[in-house]
């Protein structure tokens, strides 16, 4: 199934979303829309058990749309909270194959994921908010509080720095890397070991540990 702005495909439990919304995959008030209701029939069909996000060679996802931003900033930030707190506490597990550039709420989005595997390429990842004269969400920096590196946190968060794919490693926004033609196999993969777990202890067992987040 796919529809304008996301291209979607279900391989046994695992459902596949690729981000394919226009040229920086940044995400108005309608994509993310799209993605809420993606996760939703995910969540209502019970042989899904995980949800892989990909994007296009290049960019994974750019953040949120510059000209959204501008006519509808609060509302648009609102939506994307609503997102984030949607997939923390979803039964589906969450697999990020990281394609490319993951900027600001495309960071966030690796930092809701359980497993997040990135591709090699010139592309950076991190929130570039304070570098653009605005600011984080209360809940993306509680996220990278818990998901990044104690020494990452503050470069990340407060300074705005970005991060090459090795780099966002160390940092936490990924698990690990993959050459470009084998990060999306080795992300399926591990989506498909993690559709194993039984969901209803993997449900209990997210309770506890995103109690703070939730």
């Amino acid at each position: 199934m796919s529809s304008e702005l996301l291209q979607r495909d279900r391989r046994g439990a695992v459902e596949l979303l690729r981000i394919d919304i226009n040229r920086s995959n940044s995400l108005d008030r309608a994509a993310i829309a799209a993605m809420v209701a993606a996760l939703r029939d995910a969540e209502a069909n019970s042989e899904s058990q995980v949800l892989l996000f990909t994007g296009r060679p290049g960019i994974f996802c750019a953040g949120l749309d510059p000209a959204a931003l501008a006519s509808e900033g609060d509302i648009l930030r609102e939506d994307m909270d609503h997102l984030l707190r949607h997939l923390l506490a979803s039964r589906l597990r969450i697999v990020a194959s990281v394609t490319g550039h993951a900027l600001g709420a495309g960071a966030a989005l690796l930092l809701v994921a359980d497993v997040r595997v990135s591709a090699k390429g010139p592309f950076k990842i991190g929130f570039p908010e304070v570098g653009q004269k605005q600011s984080l969400s209360d809940l993306a920096i509680a996220l990278a509080r818990q998901r990044l590196d104690r020494r990452a946190f503050e470069g990340a968060t407060l300074l705005g720095r970005l991060y090459a794919p090795d780099e966002a490693v160390q940092a936490g926004f990924v698990d690990w890397i993959e050459g470009a033609g084998r990060a999306l196999k080795a992300a399926t993969a591990s989506a498909e070991q993690l559709a194993l777990l039984p969901e209803a202890a993997y449900v209990s067992a997210l309770a506890q540990v995103r109690r703070d987040l939730l």
